[in-house]
């Protein structure tokens, strides 16, 4: 079941006894937020025994920063107390599911690696949407940003890799323009 969570207090008990827990902060001021907190507490109900809090991150702000998470709705999944998993964005029951069994990569010295991945969309951009679901369908943790909305981030793109068009997809600092699968597989290391 989904429970809310008041205060820090509640965060640093919780985080203390709980081996495994899920936790979303989301804002009642963001459709997406609210989107995100309607899928999490459907994977919810499907799954009694998994530990699931939220937290208004526009009401309770002394969390969110100490894991720097600067945009909602963003879930975080946590281990015998420590950072598993962070995504950004609304995403399916189904994707929650697989963030059960699967974790993060490991980089060749043992220790997890985390991409900050970005995708810049639009919209009514098919492949924009291949992009996003290629992530889902390989647990990668992104970030969205609609061009259309944001007319800043549509002028940084431009003069980063001189192009216009979405998607583009922003990896650690790469650019990758379109949805060039053999160059995002290379990126973030995807088999296949």
């Amino acid at each position: 079941m989904l429970s809310f969570i008041k205060d820090r207090s509640e965060f640093e008990d919780i985080r203390k006894t709980e081996d495994f827990f899920m936790l979303m902060f989301y804002s009642n001021k963001s459709q997406k937020s609210l989107e995100a907190l309607d899928n999490l507490k459907k994977f919810s109900d499907k799954n009694k025994d998994v530990k699931v809090y939220a937290v208004n991150a526009s009401d309770v702000r002394d969390i969110h920063p100490e894991f720097g998470v600067t945009a909602v709705p963003a879930l975080i999944t946590f281990s015998g107390g420590k950072v598993q998993q962070v995504v950004y964005g609304v995403q399916t029951e189904d994707y929650y599911d697989r963030l059960l069994t699967t974790s993060p990569v490991k980089s060749s010295d043992g220790s997890k690696k985390y991409h900050r991945v970005v995708v810049y969309t639009s919209p009514s951009c098919p492949w924009c949407s291949a992009t996003k679901s290629y992530f889902r369908q390989n647990n990668i943790p992104f970030r969205e940003v609609d061009v259309t909305k944001n007319p800043g981030a549509a002028e940084e793109l431009v003069r980063r890799s001189g192009q216009r068009g979405v998607p583009q997809t922003d990896i650690d600092g790469t650019i990758v323009v379109g949805f060039d699968r053999s160059r995002l597989n290379a990126l973030l290391g995807i088999q296949g």
